[in-house]
């Protein structure tokens, strides 16, 4: 294989610039002539042996396996000349480089209002879910393995690879509250610009105009003693996912705001 800075194709796609790299490989915007899409090629260390180059296959195999709207999806993988492993995704950048969640939040001020970092999280929390459904667990995630497309929804880059590398089982039910743990830790990051360190300052008094039914949430999730047991959980304890507690109230009251009104 030619070296790094030579190489300029990898099968139908042509290498146009070098962006900034993941955690587990560098990464560079490509384009497929054919129809003049863009995609990213990713470019991971090279493997030292068979054992590595089997788990990397065996990584792979996995995420192809996921089909999932918030789940980054291979489109091509392979090995090169030096057992260098390459794969190919859809680029979900903009026009200057790949978008992470963690970009999006630095760009507005640290924080999401509370309606966006919901949002965010439940289309985290599904793709989990449906990655637990089949068997693969990717573990804690963190703020730069979440992209955000051009359409503002959130895909989680690589998922289940870095365990793949590491040799390690898909995962048991620890593992996967594990995961969940770490969404929820994200949430109380998008919304108070702090990590949620131990001793945990209450979400309420950071975040202003915080729903209270949100900050439940948090605190739940959160509980060193507890927290959601799976994806589905936290997705359905949501603030915007609860049923209304007292609809009978609502519509009384509705009921006596007509009365007046008329």
């Amino acid at each position: 294989m030619s070296h790094q800075t030579e190489r300029v194709r990898f099968g139908p796609f042509r290498l146009v610039r070098e962006l900034s790299a993941s955690g587990l490989a560098s990464r560079w915007l490509a384009l497929r002539e054919r129809d003049q899409s863009s995609h990213c090629v990713y470019r991971f260390a090279t493997c030292q042996d068979r054992v590595e180059r089997r788990r990397h296959t065996r990584a792979m195999q996995m995420l192809s396996g996921l089909h999932h709207p918030h789940i980054l999806s291979i489109e091509m993988c392979s090995f090169e000349v030096g057992d260098e492993p390459w794969a190919v995704t859809l680029y979900t950048g903009n026009h200057d480089s790949i978008v992470t969640l963690e970009d999006v939040v630095r760009a507005k001020g640290d924080v999401l209002p509370p309606f966006e970092a919901e949002r965010a999280v439940q289309q985290v929390l599904e793709a989990s879910a449906h990655a637990h459904s089949v068997g693969v667990v990717h573990g804690p995630l963190a703020l730069d393995e979440l992209l955000v497309d051009r359409h503002g929804s959130v895909l989680i880059e690589m998922y289940g690879v870095p365990r793949g590398h590491a040799g390690l089982e898909p995962g048991n039910a620890e593992i996967k509250r594990d995961e969940v743990r770490s969404i929820v830790e994200i949430a109380y990051r998008l919304l108070t610009g702090l990590p949620a360190e131990e001793p945990r300052i209450p979400a309420g008094r950071l975040a202003k105009r915080l729903p209270r039914d949100f900050e439940e949430w948090l605190d739940e999730g959160l509980n060193p003693g507890g927290g959601f047991q799976s994806a589905e959980e936290a997705i359905a304890k949501l603030p915007s996912n609860r049923p209304d507690p007292e609809p009978s109230r609502v519509r009384t009251v509705l009921g006596r705001l007509k009365a007046w009104s008329r």
